[in-house]
């Protein structure tokens, strides 16, 4: 342990980040008898790990786990309690609850690290992880640089440093208290009461009884904002006096922590594409139950990959987003979700579905037995597209062709021009003002010009630029990840392509009258007949649906959890067939490519959505209300599909501006932070 930094050299394993999972994995190397083997773990804070506590529940019937012997307390029943006084205590059934001192833990592996010469310590961080490199043996390895300016290489890396875009917080205060009277009911966990004013956040305060005159008392919020830790205290000691009515007590400990509440959790060292020595965990890797915070039973459980990676699998992650997004909203209606889910259901199910190990139809059970209207909400605002498509088709279905334009057409006024309507904000390179604006609506003129002098030329341009627009903006976590990888960009652009003319090839017939009078002539595509056309969209199709499924082992070895890139594409491809050109295309600019950027900006910005909107509506407004009066003005005009040719031009130049200030946007904050 004595080891000079500047004498590191290679490493058999280097472990970035001394947390939970850096300590379990640092462990478990420990039973390695390779008496050569040498491990380096990084961590600038190494004893961070002191002034936490782990519960989790697991089954009574289980084996009991490596560090068992650990644990200081166990429960059996379980209170909630809503924010109107409803409560609900069960046993936990065929579950307990345990809880593990981190003091307890990371001392306990502490002493085997300290004892063992294979391991070394760094009380430092990482500045960034680079590979491939050589090992002195020849072999694959990739070079750390540490914050103190020196390097080593390893042949493995495992990385658990996260970040979580604009992420949901859930942050706490607890305090470990004794009392001289018996105040606590020794058995019962109280997980949740939310007897708190909610303030738009959920909020609620967990107890753990130690014994009838000692407990561990937390007071918990989930929220988009944190608030001081004085104020979280100040509310907990109020709780502390008025709902549990304890007058005096002795405070003999004190913990804080915040954990992101993320789906989309982005790994700060991430593997390199193709192939990699770096393997993400803990909270880089999706341990961290994103609902709930809970972690340190999936720590332990280490997932086979071909279960951690099944498409059946990403449901949970859905589950998840959905919660997060009724906290992100409403935030006091997160009382009710919980109050039905531990009242209305047996604890085993309950358990089960929270430990990701139910059945589909016991989950069916479960959200039925939830309130509906936030969920129904989230679905609509978090799936759009797949409610577009499904409503055009219906009223297409019910009402005729004419009513099938309406999703479409709001979706174009809506999300289809806003989401292009703040570029002004969003150029992270230069600063709103006349330079900008002149190279802004520069681009768009000259696209027009190429446009009146070279049709053929400037439709050619615009398709290859909305294939790498679309294509990007899809895949921005794989090109972060790869840093921008050659072979990553060039996947992207192929699914990109597919999604900008899959539709026009299929519906060749629908298209074929429209790109003739948008360039203006009778161009030799006319002897495209519609059988070869539909043949060069199953070659487009069956190419993207290829890069897919290799854009998403890429993204599920990095990120160690299920992706939805492949069956997303085959949802577009069957929504794109089903409906006619023009209202399948729009669906998807504005309904997935549009909705999709909006989210983007609003995650790079930190604005919610209230606030995106208050800035946008103006120039959305305005765009619409212009795009409608070119549209009147031309509609009784003789010239076949002249508004339409309008339409794709005034696209095009958008695009031409649009796509680079977004290429800059969506690539500027690369996962490694650099």
């Amino acid at each position: 342990m004595t080891e000079k930094i500047a004498e590191l050299g290679h490493f058999d394993c280097a472990i970035i980040g001394g947390g939970l999972s850096g300590l379990l994995h640092a462990d478990a190397l420990t039973d390695v008898l390779d008496p050569n083997l040498r491990v380096a773990i990084i961590d600038p804070s190494p004893d961070g790990l002191k002034g936490k506590t782990f519960c989790s529940w697991r089954k009574s019937t289980d084996a009991p786990h490596r560090y068992s012997g650990l644990v200081s307390n166990r429960w059996r029943n379980f209170r909630f309690t809503s924010s109107q006084g409803l409560v609900t205590t069960d046993s936990f059934g065929d579950y307990c609850y345990e809880r593990i001192s981190g003091e307890r833990l990371h001392q306990h592996i502490h002493d085997k690290i300290s004892d063992d010469p294979r391991f070394l310590q760094l009380r430092t961080a990482i500045r960034g992880v680079s590979e491939p490199h050589l090992d002195p043996a020849g072999k694959s390895c990739a070079l750390l640089e540490l914050q103190t300016g020196h390097c080593l290489t390893a042949s493995r890396v495992l990385s658990s440093p996260a970040r979580a875009p604009a992420p949901i917080l859930q942050y706490f205060v607890g305090v470990e208290i004794q009392t001289a009277e018996e105040c606590f009911e020794e058995g019962t966990v109280d997980l949740m009461d939310f007897r708190l004013p909610q303030e738009g956040d959920a909020r609620f305060v967990y107890i753990l009884p130690f014994s009838s005159r000692s407990a561990l008392i937390e007071f918990t919020v989930f929220s988009g904002t944190r608030m001081p830790d004085a104020e979280c205290e100040s509310i907990l000691m109020g709780y502390i006096a008025s709902v549990l009515k304890i007058r005096s007590f002795t405070l003999s400990n004190k913990e804080f922590g915040t954990i992101p509440m993320s789906v989309e959790m982005e790994p700060v060292f991430p593997p390199a594409f193709p192939r990699s020595v770096v393997e993400v965990i803990g909270g880089a890797a999706g341990r961290v139950k994103a609902s709930t915070g809970y972690s340190f039973q999936r720590n332990l459980e280490e997932r086979s990959s071909s279960s951690a990676h099944s498409f059946s699998r990403s449901r949970f992650r859905v589950y998840d987003s959905l919660l997060l997004g009724v906290i992100r909203s409403d935030g006091g209606a997160v009382s009710e979700v919980f109050h039905r889910l531990f009242g209305k259901n047996p604890p085993a199910a309950v358990f089960s579905f929270l430990d990701e190990k139910s059945r589909f139809g016991d989950e069916i059970r479960i959200f039925a037995s939830l309130p509906w209207r936030p969920f129904l909400l989230q679905l609509v605002a978090q799936y759009p597209f797949m409610i577009a498509v499904a409503a055009t088709s219906i009223l297409q279905a019910t009402l005729g062709p004419a009513a099938g334009w309406l999703v479409p057409g709001l979706g174009l006024a809506t999300s289809g021009i806003g989401h292009g309507s703040l570029d002004h904000l969003m150029d992270l390179e230069r600063k709103p003002g006349a330079p900008f604006y002149a190279r802004y609506l520069g681009r768009m003129v000259v696209f027009l010009v190429a446009w009146f002098f070279f049709p053929i030329i400037a439709l050619v341009f615009f398709v290859l630029q909305s294939a790498d627009h679309f294509g990007e903006s899809n895949w921005v976590r794989s090109l972060r990840y790869s840093r921008n990888d050659h072979v990553v960009r060039a996947l992207a652009w192929v699914w990109g392509l597919f999604a900008a003319m899959f539709g026009v090839l299929f519906h060749w017939q629908e298209s074929l009258p429209l790109i003739q009078a948008i360039v203006g002539s009778e161009s030799q595509l006319g002897s495209i007949s519609i059988g070869s056309a539909r043949a060069l969209a199953a070659v487009l199709f069956l190419s993207a649906a290829a890069s897919a499924l290799v854009l998403d082992r890429y993204e599920q070895r990095v990120t160690r959890q299920s992706t939805q890139g492949f069956p997303a594409t085959l949802v577009l491809a069957a929504s794109l067939m089903a409906l006619p050109l023009l209202e399948g295309f729009l669906c998807f600019f504005a309904f997935w490519h549009g909705w999709d950027t909006m989210r983007m900006q609003r995650m790079q910005k930190g604005w919610t959505s209230s606030e995106y909107w208050r800035k946008a509506l103006p120039f959305t407004a305005v765009s619409t209300v212009a795009t409608l009066l070119v549209w009147l003005a031309f509609a009784d005009s003789s010239e076949a599909h002249l508004k339409w040719k309008i339409l794709f031009i005034a696209l095009g130049a958008l695009t031409a501006a649009h796509a680079p200030v977004m290429k800059r946007l969506l690539l500027s904050s690369r996962p490694d932070g650099a």
